[in-house]
């Protein structure tokens, strides 16, 4: 074995740069980190909602209650977090909480609508993987 030479000569010398397009990654290859995200903005929006006065309303003392379950055990991927947060949404609209100072509804409902949606993207792509591994024939 030849050893490296530590004096290279400048003349007999040249440099490669390689440049590459950056990769992006799919939506699939980004599942943990979407549901992350929407965990971040559900945990954001509860917060936020801790500056409003209580509303008197159960149905939706109930949703909030429900919201704050899921967020806590960290389950964003069911149907009861979708129908909570999709409810609570539902209610803000129709103005069925009161502001205090320094409160704001539409980041509330911002942060409501992004953790959904993402909650909805991550279940398409886990259903849609499900679906593409039947139809190869990986059945249960």
């Amino acid at each position: 074995m030849l050893p490296i030479p530590t004096n290279i000569p400048t003349q007999n010398n040249h440099r490669v740069a390689l440049y590459l397009p950056d990769q992006s990654q799919s939506d699939f290859d980004r599942l943990e980190d979407m549901t992350a995200d929407g965990l971040a903005a559900a945990r954001r929006a509860l917060c936020a909602m801790k500056h409003w006065q209580n509303p008197t309303n159960r149905a939706l003392l109930a949703e909030v209650a429900e919201l704050t379950n899921s967020v806590a055990k960290r389950r964003l991927l069911n149907d009861r977090f979708c129908d909570a947060a999709s409810a609570v949404i539902a209610h803000m609209s129709h103005g069925c909480f009161e502001a205090e100072p320094g409160a704001d509804a539409g980041q509330i409902t911002h942060d409501l609508n992004q953790a959904l949606h993402l909650s909805n993207r991550v279940r398409d792509l886990l259903a849609a993987e499900r679906d593409v591994g039947w139809h190869r024939g990986m059945r249960d």
